[in-house]
């Protein structure tokens, strides 16, 4: 994973003339990304059990806020002086695999002497399908909120700001992980889902205080639902099927990203072009992915421990 990333940014800082090449390397890019979301995931669920689980997934949650503010940082900088120059950050991976060779522990998973031949839960497939809903809602903040600041008259230093806010909550989220879950127990998706529809809320109204309410509650909420999401998943399963459950878990939110700006764009477009409508039509959204969270609740009370 760490090798694609490294040479998929390699690639578009050395061929960028055609789109294809940048089409290209983020091929790379996301399966190398997809590759370690995955797995660094999976060593969590199979190395940790129970609480402790929970606890070191919301770190990881912390690290992963941590590391996409400082890459913005410093991707940012290079790309004022050549935008091809913020593909370097991405060779921050060969240093990477220099710490994995040496700090990760070099024990060998101990082979089972028979593979459980259970079938995956139909509720694995459920969660990956809200996960898909969620991303798809979710995704509008990362995409529109440069967007509407700047129609509404504020300079760009004002977006980073509101993406500091949701990075910054987010780790406090991850602190806060395992509490949370201790509280909320099967409603944990739901309950972070709810908080993200009122963040989407908020920040429609327009007014800068509580657009960075709202930031930061669904900073809150992606930070809660996507570790715990992970963790709830590789529960749901056998040691072994747990990296394919985690998995469809990721997978589907990924494509969730995907898909977002066509769903959200083209429902927004039925009323008005407005971005204003993007986060109402995000709100409405995320609304309903809540109800089906809490009518169609695939997280069990075993999932949870």
């Amino acid at each position: 994973g760490l090798v694609l990333i490294s040479f998929g940014g390699a690639l578009t800082y050395v061929f960028h003339r055609a789109i294809w090449q940048i089409y290209l390397s983020s091929i790379l890019l996301g399966l190398g990304i997809g590759l370690i979301n995955v797995i660094s995931s999976a060593m969590i669920a199979y190395y940790f059990d129970g609480t402790e689980k929970m606890k070191v997934m919301g770190y990881q949650s912390i690290f992963v806020s941590i590391g996409g503010a400082l890459f913005s940082y410093f991707s940012g900088l290079l790309a004022n002086i050549n935008w091809p120059y913020s593909y370097l950050c991405f060779l921050m991976a060969l240093v990477v695999i220099v710490l994995d060779i040496y700090l990760l522990p070099n024990d060998r998973l101990q082979a089972k002497e028979e593979k459980s031949k259970e079938k995956l839960p139909s509720r694995i497939y459920l969660l990956g399908f809200i996960s898909l809903l969620f991303f798809i809602s979710i995704n509008v903040f990362n995409t529109n909120i440069a967007l509407l600041l700047e129609q509404l008259g504020y300079k760009s230093d004002t977006s980073g700001l509101a993406a500091a806010i949701y990075t910054l909550i987010g780790m406090v989220a991850g602190l806060l992980l395992n509490r949370f879950v201790k509280v909320a127990k099967t409603n944990t998706l739901t309950l972070a889902c709810l908080l993200a529809s009122f963040g989407f809320l908020l920040i429609a109204t327009k007014q800068i205080i509580l657009i960075f309410v709202g930031s930061a509650l669904l900073g809150y909420a992606f930070a809660t639902r996507n570790p715990a999401g992970i963790t709830f998943s590789a529960n749901m399963v056998s040691e072994d099927k747990s990296a394919l459950a985690i998995a469809i878990f990721n997978g589907a939110g990924q494509l969730g990203c995907f898909l977002s700006p066509y769903v959200i764009n083209y429902i927004s477009g039925l009323f008005n072009k407005d971005i204003v409508t993007s986060f109402m039509v995000a709100f409405v959204f995320m609304f309903l992915v809540t109800i089906i969270h809490l009518v169609l609740n695939p997280i069990r009370k075993e999932d949870v421990i």
